[in-house]
């Protein structure tokens, strides 16, 4: 090769290499950089009920274990877990086959036994027998009367009967076993009415004065719908532990929900309307408040609905600062998303994952 094919293929090399390098740099500036990932808080309105606001555990409005008063075999159960039943329907039953056998017995014995006393009140009357004899009679009687009484109030206790319309809460054996007297068979609950019982301190019970006119719960899982409550109690001697006095509130089991003993509320109250809505207030903490020369503001985002949400600068109003953080008399609205971490490094308009 000549010296100046060398220079020549040397400089194509060189070339290249420019070429390639720049292609690499082109790439690197045009790859996607990773979102910034945010956290963020939905913003609630934040109530005073007494001062607080009180969680509530649902229970049935009555509730029954339900057993039989004598020993058997079960044959009959035909409910179910879940099942509604009306009140005196029967649930389940017991074999009979010796109940009935003893209550032909004690009801043969008292029809005769019957049948000598009213015959031996004549008799004494026209002095055919002694009084002795009669009293004799009088207490055979007596004794078959409680024989067959007892003899029919066995054979009906084969058969265990519902006290009060409700749900069947739970089924704590099967059909065909032996059991024993006073086991429980079936749980029952009413669940027309839904009561909620809550624990008030001493320092907001001294406060309360009378009871409020209106209370209302919410369910968690049900967002912001409300139920109306009503009082049904209020303790007047405090729990030995907690020092609290527990009351209770009940409500109308409400039409297409499923409230169930166990399921937790958050119970308020307020004295009147105008005072509920007075004490409708948004805090959010102190450190997502920022400011700058147009005032304060906030960062919220929008949801883009693909996984991303974009940077939205909101201006706000706030109020007074308390335990609870400072408070937005204006800007931002229930449901909306707050940014509350990495505040310094978004900006309005600016993509971020969440």
């Amino acid at each position: 090769m000549s010296i100046q094919s060398f220079f020549k293929a040397l400089f194509l090399l060189s070339t290249l290499g420019v070429v390639a390098g720049c292609s690499e740099e082109a790439v690197d500036e045009t790859s996607e950089k990773p979102l910034r990932p945010v956290r963020v808080m939905e913003v609630v309105e934040s109530n005073n009920a007494f001062g607080k606001e009180f969680i509530a555990v649902a229970d049935a409005s009555r509730k029954a274990d339900l057993s039989f008063r004598i020993a058997g075999e079960l044959v009959e159960f035909p409910v179910n877990q879940g099942d509604k039943v009306k009140k005196g329907q029967i649930l389940s039953r017991l074999s009979d086959k010796d109940m009935q056998v003893q209550f032909r017995d004690a009801e043969a014995s008292f029809k005769k036994a019957e049948s000598d006393f009213t015959r031996g009140k004549k008799l004494v009357k026209a002095n055919t027998i002694s009084k002795a004899d009669f009293d004799q009679l009088k207490a055979q009687f007596g004794s078959a009367k409680a024989k067959f009484d007892a003899a029919k109030n066995n054979l009906a206790y084969t058969r265990l009967k519902a006290p009060f319309s409700g749900v069947i809460a739970k089924k704590h054996t099967e059909n065909f076993q032996e059991v024993n007297a006073k086991q429980v068979i079936v749980s029952l609950h009413d669940l027309s009415r839904i009561k909620l019982k809550i624990n008030i301190p001493e320092s907001v019970m001294i406060k309360s004065g009378q009871k409020p006119p209106k209370v209302i719960a919410k369910f968690e899982s049900l967002g912001d719908t409300e139920f109306d409550l009503k009082f049904e109690e209020i303790a007047t001697q405090p729990d030995e532990v907690t020092k609290t006095y527990e009351v209770t509130l009940s409500m109308k089991a409400p039409e297409g929900y499923n409230i169930l003993p166990g399921m937790t509320a958050r119970v308020r109250a307020f004295k009147d309307a105008s005072e509920r809505a007075r004490e409708a207030k948004i805090f959010l903490p102190a450190k997502v408040v920022l400011e700058d020369s147009s005032g304060n503001f906030v960062y919220t985002i929008s949801d883009n609905n693909d996984g991303t949400a974009t940077v939205v600068k909101a201006p706000v109003r706030a109020g007074k600062i308390s335990q609870s953080g400072i408070e937005i008399l204006s800007g931002v609205a229930t449901g909306d998303l707050v940014v509350t971490a990495g505040m310094s490094k978004v900006s309005d308009g600016m993509k971020v994952r969440f």
